[in-house]
């Protein structure tokens, strides 16, 4: 029986290779050895342009973002209920204007404390008045002695200096009460409204922001690399897509505080004939720098995968796919190659 089963094993081992040997091809004819070639594009069928050298203006564009140079935003300096609210996000306001009130009734009731304390004590410097004039007659008569007098004239300065220090808190008072009143800084537009009528305010808390928007300019972070032309004074392009708007302007300020992190240079560039613009929106800012000699290709000849650049050139005869690293975008649909390609370099443009 063991040989039986030991019979069947090796039939079926010997079975399994024959197999396999059939399957890779062992009981068929060699293909001959040789290479393969593929079918390659034909030159002839491409249409080809040469790369060359030109001089750019030495021009750096940047993003930025618009900003107002002059925005308040304005807190609660007292505590109480939003009783009355007379302005939302986008509001035109003048200075003075009345933007909520604030109901704080403690203040309320400093004030009317200090005004009665006022009115008091004016009743007691006019009675210390009187007494005053009376002692100073009997005095004259020599009908009361020095002493007396004087006793009379302290009274009389210490209401009188009771009545200043009165009228002090009292003006303490109503300059505190007036905070009730949140009027606007100045001229401009309200840009957010951080509290609804019956929220509670409690001192500190934001109420709303007010910008200027004639205060409103380019804020760009460039390469400190650009410093030497970045310079208050110098002109420079705002673009701003979303608006299809563009601005000849100059930079008003360069930050002198570098950003440790992205190593830039924050400049701001004043915007005036942009209709339709508020703070918030994307932008570019645009300098010059030197000129230099750079190579340029339409950038519809540069295919993109992932990170990954390349164009299709002609070299020695054959189509090759050549990877590049692209820089600048220039005008009339041209980039700037930095690397990947040589002046004389044919870039197929398209095929026949």
């Amino acid at each position: 029986m063991t040989k039986i089963k030991l019979l069947i094993a090796a039939i079926s081992a010997a079975g399994m290779i024959l197999l396999l040997v059939w399957i890779q091809g062992g009981f068929s004819h060699k293909v001959p050895g040789g290479v393969t070639n593929l079918p390659k594009e034909r030159v002839e069928q491409v249409k080809t342009i040469k790369v060359e050298q030109v001089e750019t203006s030495g021009e750096v564009s940047v993003s930025g973002t618009v900003m107002a140079r002059d925005t308040a935003r304005i807190a609660a300096r007292v505590g109480g209920y939003v009783t009355e609210l007379k302005v939302d996000a986008g509001s035109i306001v003048k200075k003075g204007d009345l933007l909520l009130k604030i109901e704080a009734r403690e203040l309320e009731e400093r004030e009317a404390q200090a005004r009665a304390a006022l009115e008091s004590a004016n009743i007691d410097l006019e009675k210390n008045r009187q007494d005053l004039e009376r002692y100073k007659v009997l005095f004259e008569g020599q009908a009361i002695a020095r002493k007396e007098f004087d006793d009379v004239s302290a009274r009389f300065e210490m209401a009188k200096a009771a009545v200043d220090k009165a009228k002090s808190a009292l003006e303490e008072a109503k300059t505190f009460l007036s905070y009730e009143l949140v009027t606007a800084p100045f001229d401009g537009i309200v840009s957010e409204r951080t509290i609804n009528q019956g929220d509670l305010a409690t001192i500190g808390r934001e109420l709303a922001t007010i910008y200027d928007p004639n205060s409103l300019e380019m804020v760009a972070a460039a390469g400190e690399q650009f410093a030497p032309f970045l310079a208050v004074g110098a002109p420079v392009t705002v673009s701003i897509s979303s608006l299809q708007a563009k601005e000849n302007t100059s930079i008003r300020e360069v930050v002198p505080q570098r950003d440790e992190k992205t190593r830039t240079i924050t400049v701001k560039a004043p915007l005036h004939e942009v209709k339709g613009l508020t703070p918030g929106l994307f932008g570019i800012l645009t300098f010059k720098t030197v000129s230099a000699q750079v190579i340029v290709i339409p950038s519809s000849l540069v295919k993109s995968v992932g990170q990954i650049e390349s164009v299709r050139v002609v070299d020695k005869g054959e189509i090759k796919t050549r990877h590049v690293r692209t820089g600048r975008v220039l005008d009339a649909g041209k980039i700037e190659i930095l690397s990947g390609l040589e002046s004389g370099d044919e870039v197929v443009t398209e095929q026949e």
